[in-house]
């Protein structure tokens, strides 16, 4: 009986340190020189889980007339420091991130990743209670500068989020 007691109060205790957001986020492609070639827009699930000590995202991307594509990224923290992994039928990428603010509740995180397909993204994150904003740096394998993605996005319901992924993926 003392186990699972235990057992139930480690798992509601765990609950408590994992919290989900969801976001619709429009962002903008543009080439070095600014000139703005395309538009995209995303369903991003975000969960924080202090006691896994990651945060998952659940990103559900539309660029023009391309069908949606769902990239999963876990990024496993240390201290203020992070290690991102995904890996998708459309290829994967790893890095390294360094996250700004409060403990488990950071408001920045800066990153460099290196895709399958060889090119490069740096990458700068804000999170602020209602919003997320970012912006990346596609490198290609040489070095220079590709393009240059500016997102950003608001909170959603979690029903809201259900009905448009729903809808997105059966297309």
């Amino acid at each position: 009986m003392t186990r699972i007691l235990i057992a139930i109060t480690l798992s509601l205790c765990g609950s408590v340190w994992a919290e989900t957001n969801y976001y619709l986020v429009e962002g903008a492609l543009e080439l070095p020189t600014g000139r703005r070639v395309g538009t995209s827009l995303s369903l991003a699930k975000r969960t924080v889980d202090r006691t896994a000590g990651k945060i998952e995202e659940v990103v559900l991307s539309m660029r023009e007339q391309e069908p949606a594509l769902e990239t999963i990224t876990l990024i496993r923290i240390d201290g203020e420091n992070a290690t991102l992994s995904s890996s998708s039928p459309q290829g994967g990428f790893s890095g390294q991130g360094k996250l700004s603010g409060p403990q488990w509740a950071w408001t920045r995180m800066t990153f460099t990743v290196k895709m399958d397909q060889g090119t490069t993204v740096e990458g700068e994150d804000e999170f602020a209670p209602e919003s997320i904003t970012a912006t990346k740096r596609v490198l290609g394998p040489d070095g220079k500068l590709q393009i240059i993605v500016r997102e950003s996005g608001r909170t959603i319901s979690e029903s809201l989020y259900n009905l448009l992924r729903n809808r997105l993926k059966s297309k």
